[in-house]
């Protein structure tokens, strides 16, 4: 039996298509659009004002039995106009970088802890945004190979 001109044609697309690279026929994967390693843009308001300076923390950490626990976050900004803290968690203190999102109340980004002298390094990704007229915070942060965001809060100091 002989097949049709039309299947045949349909079957050799086919495996033409399977044939090519995703980004040949448009295919391209890209990030989801708004996650953490996505820039946030500010307007150059100065807004961010409002993230600088010294925090009383409190943040939960399902590995720590001690939890709710309680430390300081200094928050300054760089030349390039990203704010930097330093989180007093452990000795030595954990250092978030990040840039405040184009409404100017959400400060997020990513969270390392130098290697010296320490076994597990702390990293992942955060988020904090301002309340009270810029007097408390709230967010989360989330270590890099866990599934579970840990919430934290803060007063000015």
């Amino acid at each position: 039996m002989r097949a049709p001109p039309l299947l045949v044609l349909f079957l050799a697309g086919g495996v033409l298509a399977a044939a090519l690279p995703d980004n040949v026929l448009g295919q391209v994967a890209r990030p989801p659009a708004g996650g953490v390693l996505d820039r946030f843009l500010a307007p150059p308001s100065g807004v961010q004002q409002s993230f600088l300076g010294s925090w009383a923390l409190t943040w939960d950490d399902l590995g720590d039995p001690k939890c709710p626990c309680h430390g300081t976050l200094e928050v300054d900004t760089q030349a390039d106009g990203s704010l930097k803290g330093y989180w007093s968690i452990r000795n030595p203190p954990v250092i978030l970088l990040g840039e405040v999102a184009f409404d100017n109340n959400v400060w997020a980004g990513v969270f390392k802890q130098p290697d010296d002298n320490v076994d597990f390094p702390l990293k992942g990704h955060f988020r904090l945004e301002t309340r009270s007229n810029g007097t408390a915070l709230t967010g989360s942060y989330q270590r890099d190979g866990t599934a579970i965001p840990h919430r934290w809060s803060g007063t000015r100091r």
